[in-house]
């Protein structure tokens, strides 16, 4: 199996790297108030690759810390209800 993953991982980076040479030409991106960026379409892809995927991170960090805060209060109710109801001998 580590070798199929191996394998994979190989293939991957020889895309990425053949995607890369492919995509090395020049590019003027401009923007805002007459903004002119020239890199490679490579770097520039990759830029808006990076801030998509820091969006979806912090968008997936906000749902967590959503669940988190629900298990604590859910948490903090039943440790409530099982403090004011009675044992019930012979129940686990």
């Amino acid at each position: 199996m580590q070798i199929l993953v191996w394998l994979v991982r190989i293939i991957v980076v020889i895309l990425v790297v053949w995607f890369a040479a492919k995509n090395a030409d020049p590019v003027t991106v401009r923007g805002y108030l007459d903004a002119e960026i020239k890199a490679p379409l490579v770097l520039i892809l990759l830029a808006f690759f990076a801030c998509g995927l820091l969006l979806g991170l912090a968008a997936s960090l906000l749902q967590l810390f959503r669940l988190k805060r629900e298990i604590r209060n859910l948490n903090r109710i039943l440790n409530r209800h099982q403090a004011e109801s009675p044992a019930v001998p012979g129940e686990h």
